[in-house]
């Protein structure tokens, strides 16, 4: 049959992808050398791991519709670029919060708060360890084997955050043959009964090729409130790879959102863990790809507790000829009984040539349990632009209106009115050509 592979094509095939991830994981190793991760308890841990993970076999089903082939030939350096108070206060968003800021992930002291409020704020010591991956795979163990200055931040018991805690991660580009690669590693612990809202912003210092490695694991804690918003605006030449893990305690409240609208290539992974009775959790997502930009999203949300609910909605806007990917999975486990989980994807194409794969998985192991998931693609609703236009509006604008209340169901949920305007000026800026 035509367009199908002998076996002699697939042996040649898996042979080739076997030679180019042998030579990528070199390159990562004198990576791991020059960060001197062998010092460091956790990184060397992780760096083992990904060695016996290893990189993506040929057509591994997790990788089918994310290309490796750019990532895998770069070579790559690690970026040291000085960003001055001006430079930063230019990229920063303007809210009142308590700032850490990292630059191609070192901690810059002099850019970031001095009085951080309740939060306590450390560098990982060489012989500490953090928790282990919910669901690992092998950039997460790059990023934690990488990351010249993971940081630790501490909210202890019924202390309430009045000011949101501020991630600010700048990355560098340069001219050459090397691409600088920048890891970001925070771990966030709120102790019982606390509240706190953060923001996790990533940027570009220029408009150069660069690549990110970014992983935020946060434990709350019993009766706890945690609110995470996360903004990605990184430039159409940078590669985005986060992990993002939240362990929820009983009686707890978490808000976790993501507005994934830069990069030319982006795979965030968000996953997470029920352990306490009657916990709330609200997981989504909005990717918005433009030109020939790909986005993949992926969710695992482990149930195992009773009582619990969660709410997940994933949004894509694909426009151009860029492609979108959505991989979720919710899995109960035997003792969580009275689950109530739903999962949601919805897709606005408005390329020609724009794409989405989208798959929702429902993993249930115990009786007495409410689960859903659902995915809907579709274009602009032409009744609807009609509607708009006989009340004399504009197509261009007609349009916009139609998107932008398309995302306004995640966007209504930022408290921040700073950060709220930021998150639309981005969605307005990638809609300015539709």
């Amino acid at each position: 049959m035509a367009g199908l592979l002998t076996n002699s094509e697939k042996s040649g095939k898996r042979s080739q992808v076997a030679a180019l991830n042998e030579q990528a994981m070199a390159r990562f190793a004198t990576l791991f050398n020059i960060r001197s991760g062998a010092k460091s308890h956790h990184a060397a841990a992780h760096w083992e791991k990904a060695n016996q993970v290893g990189l993506p076999e040929f057509r591994h089903e997790d990788w089918h519709y994310t290309p490796l082939q750019t990532v895998l030939n770069t070579q790559y350096s690690f970026a040291e670029q000085n960003i001055d108070e001006k430079e930063c206060e230019g990229l920063a968003l303007p809210i009142d919060a308590y700032r850490i800021v990292l630059v191609d992930g070192r901690y810059s002291s002099t850019l970031s708060s001095v009085d951080m409020g309740p939060f306590q704020v450390a560098l990982l010591d060489n012989q500490d360890m953090l928790p282990d991956a919910v669901n690992s795979e092998i950039f997460l163990h790059l990023t934690e084997s990488l990351a010249q200055q993971p940081i630790v931040i501490h909210l202890a018991a019924n202390q309430i955050a009045q000011k949101p805690l501020y991630l600010l991660n700048i990355s560098s580009g340069h001219d050459g043959t090397e691409v600088n690669t920048s890891q970001y590693r925070y771990h966030i612990t709120l102790d019982t009964n606390s509240k706190a809202q953060v923001i996790e912003h990533f940027v570009s210092f220029n408009d150069k090729a660069h690549f990110t490695g970014s992983r935020l694991t946060v434990e709350v804690g019993d009766n706890a409130q945690y609110r995470h918003f996360k903004l990605n605006n990184e430039n159409n030449q940078a590669q985005h790879f986060a992990h993002n893990d939240i362990v929820v305690g009983r009686d707890s409240q978490v808000l976790s959102s993501s507005f994934l609208l830069g990069a030319k290539l982006t795979r965030n992974h968000s996953s997470a863990q029920l352990e306490g009775e009657s916990a709330n959790l609200s997981l989504n997502s909005l990717l918005l790809p433009k030109d020939a930009e790909i986005a993949d999203t992926r969710t695992y949300l482990e149930h195992n507790a009773g009582h619990c609910t969660s709410r997940q909605l994933h949004k894509v806007i694909a426009m151009d000829s860029s492609k979108a990917v959505f991989n979720g999975v919710i899995k109960v486990s035997p003792n969580a009984l009275k689950t109530d989980g739903q999962m949601s994807n919805n897709t606005l194409l408005l390329g020609e040539k724009s794409e989405i794969d989208t798959k929702p998985q429902l993993e249930i192991y115990a009786d007495d349990v409410k689960c859903g998931h659902g995915a809907t693609v579709g274009r602009i609703d032409d009744e609807q632009l009609f509607y708009l236009r006989s009340r004399g509006i504009d197509g261009k604008a007609a349009k916009h209106m139609i998107i932008i209340a398309f995302a306004a169901e995640l966007t209504e949920s930022i408290e921040s009115e700073e950060l709220k305007q930021a998150v639309m000026a981005s969605i307005r800026q990638r809609l300015a050509e539709v």
